[in-house]
């Protein structure tokens, strides 16, 4: 579905604008919008990042080639993801990428990793060994762990987008970084160019796409705007129903604007409210693995592979394809299970419905939002505990922990034959009574799959049966983890089932406790006039400055007072 004309091109009728006038009074108060404050935070951490780079590049350039080559030496900073495309909630963290020349080493220069002794007994196949991150304190990382303004980093040079996270003056970071085959990085390199990608490792490619994907989309919306307004109030409804983890399976961050930009083209001039509801529409009615499509494919003959199941067989495979819309295209949704697209499914199909009781004024637009009491879903539970000796060493374990569940889903799933169905829980947890620092807590739940999502009747028994045998599945989850490459013996992960009546209390409790406190002003003062409401919260504390917009996407020198211009 791509490139089809517009469904309608009508435009907002009187009911549809008050729909909307109410839809954005109930997503200002889930505190959607990032105060004045926080946005300026967040650019002068842009900026002071940035003049970190500069110091950077040109020490490592003078190092590696030479005190000549270092005066003209040079990155950029990019921003993607939710603040770029400007739909970043307060508190968020920001997607960032540095774009360095062809000297500079993603091991050596940026995550500070240096080759170990080589091991005489191992086979020349074998992975070369690897220093923890920081080792070369000469490294972009060694120099941030030492600035009194960054927290918490911790390297990931394993990742699919390998990068550096960490927390600026109270800000999450997510750093990656890309090597171009250029011996230096022009100012306003222009990343949309295809051939960006010559002689690129998939990791940099990865890294790329975020940008590239993020920028065309604004050439694809007709009203950026309205897309944004859409965009927030689809993430929050995912959020509040638990399917907002692309990580597990569900939707993520660019999944949903792809799907938000789609119907944006079907329904150009349509109002906020409109465009909600037709979101749910499109999509609950969607013939899934049909792709989504917002441009056509297009191969630019650079060698790198893009979705196309008719050529990769691997690509047939794929359930709720979602395709990117710059080169190289890809499938943005290939973590998505049986499982977890069947929720999915029916959180789309039950928000259909109340989007169409909202349209008769049956409803109203709290009901669309309202949490999901994830542990009433269920009897039965697994209890994932991930347990480290510190607190640095508990981010960089769980993270890689959290990566790696969709991969225990798959093997329950097929273990069972499909018969059981796996929802795993969005959040996480901490028990109050033991060490935060050294543990974490991730829950699924269990129940029998519908019969027409059984794929095979390969185990028949255990269709018939009481019980599931989970221990294969398991086991091989724990082999996975344990061959993290920076695993030590104090990091361990515990797989156990458990009955409801033996979840934990604090777990059970947290649900009542957080809808409690992420109630919606529009709830608990129902008797105000809107514009009372609206009255208390000054324009200048939510509404978008129009030229937030380019800054968001390219960090360029701080000025004198330390922010970055545009």
């Amino acid at each position: 579905m791509s490139g089809a004309q517009p469904i309608s091109t009508a435009g907002p009728t009187e009911d549809d604008t008050r729909r909307s006038a109410a839809l954005e009074q109930l997503a200002r108060s889930f505190g959607l919008y990032e105060p004045e404050e926080e946005s300026r935070l967040r650019q002068e951490v842009l900026g002071r990042l940035y003049e970190i780079l500069q110091q950077w590049i040109k020490q490592t350039t003078e190092r590696v080639m030479g005190a000549d080559f270092s005066a003209d030496a040079h990155v950029e900073l990019f921003t993607f993801g939710s603040y770029r495309l400007g739909v970043h909630t307060p508190g968020s963290d920001l997607d960032t990428l540095c774009i360095g020349p062809r000297h500079v080493s993603r091991d050596r220069d940026f995550f500070g990793r240096l080759v170990q002794s080589a091991d005489a007994t191992a086979t020349p196949a074998a992975a070369v060994p690897m220093t923890v991150c920081g080792a070369n304190e000469e490294s972009l990382y060694g120099m941030l762990e030492r600035d009194g303004d960054v927290d918490q980093i911790v390297g990931v040079p394993e990742a699919i987008v390998p990068e550096i996270k960490m927390v600026f003056r109270g800000v999450e970071i997510d750093l990656a970084f890309v090597s171009l085959e250029l011996d230096v990085v022009p100012r306003g390199v222009d990343v949309m160019k295809p051939t960006i990608f010559r002689n690129l490792d998939d990791a940099s490619t990865k890294s790329l796409n975020g940008v590239r994907v993020a920028a065309y989309l604004f050439d694809l919306v007709p009203k950026i705007d309205t897309f944004r307004e859409v965009l927030r109030c689809i993430k929050l409804w995912s959020k509040r129903r638990g399917v907002y983890s692309n990580v597990l399976g569900f939707l993520g961050g660019i999944n949903m604007a792809i799907l938000v930009a789609r119907v944006c083209q079907l329904y150009p001039n349509a109002a906020p409210s409109t465009l909600l509801q037709k979101f749910f529409t499109v999509w609950d009615i969607w013939k899934w693995p049909s792709p989504v499509l917002l441009a056509p494919i297009v191969d630019e003959g650079l060698g790198l592979k893009i979705w196309d199941p008719r050529k990769n067989p691997i690509d047939k495979r794929d359930l709720m394809p979602i395709i990117t819309p710059t080169y190289p295209c890809q499938n943005s949704t290939y973590n998505v299970t049986v499982s977890t697209l069947h929720i999915m499914k029916q959180e789309l199909h039950n928000a259909s419905m109340v989007c169409a009781s909202i349209a008769k004024d049956e409803e109203k637009w709290e009901k669309l939002f309202e949490r999901v009491d994830f542990f009433s879903l269920h009897k039965n539970f697994l209890q994932i505990k991930v347990t480290a000796a510190s607190a640095e060493e508990l981010k960089k374990w769980s993270g890689f922990v959290f990566s790696r569940l969709r991969k225990m889903i798959e093997q329950i799933e097929d273990s069972t034959a499909g018969t059981l169905h796996i929802h795993p829980c969005t959040e996480e947890f901490k028990d109050p009574q033991q060490d935060q620092d050294t543990h974490v807590l991730y829950y699924m739940g269990l129940k029998k799959a519908p019969k027409d999502l059984v794929r095979a009747r390969l185990y028949p028994s255990q269709l018939s049966g009481k019980s599931f045998d989970l221990n294969a599945a398991v086991d091989i989850f724990r082999r996975i983890l344990y061959n993290f490459k920076e695993h030590t013996p104090t990091m361990d992960c515990f797989v156990s089932s458990l009955k409801h009546k033996d979840l934990p209390g604090f777990v059970t409790a947290s649900g009542a406790e957080e809808e409690k406190e992420k109630k919606p002003a529009a709830e608990e003062e129902e008797t105000k006039p809107a514009e009372e409401e609206r009255k208390k919260r000054p324009a200048e504390e939510v509404e978008e400055r129009p030229e937030e917009e380019a800054k968001r996407a390219r960090v360029d020198p701080p000025n004198g007072n330390g922010k970055a211009s545009a």
